[in-house]
């Protein structure tokens, strides 16, 4: 199966993410979703509003789900970072 990542755009965002203190990382992605054109799945920002079971992020076709918002993204980056490591060995191609 081909897999068609911008790798040199999902590299720079893996690189800015991971420079970026862990508490300002879900903002960090969630931009990224919103100026790349990706999906998410998060709660509402009004409590009691939309609260869904697993929380989701994908952006330059890489997609992680967690539990937690705290948890998501690093799951995002450890899927983005298997991502590139598979398209680096050529698994992907």
């Amino acid at each position: 199966m081909a897999y068609d990542y911008d790798t040199a755009a999902l590299r720079a965002l893996v690189d800015e993410i991971t420079a970026l203190p862990p508490d300002r990382r879900m903002e960090a992605l969630k931009r990224a979703v919103i100026e790349h054109g990706g999906r998410w799945d998060l709660p509402s920002d009004k409590p009691g509003v939309y609260q869904p079971v697993l929380l989701s992020a994908q952006v330059f076709g890489v997609c992680a789900f967690a539990e937690t918002i705290d948890e998501l993204p690093v799951n995002w980056l450890r899927a983005a970072e298997n991502a590139l490591a598979w398209e680096n060995a050529g698994e992907c191609a």
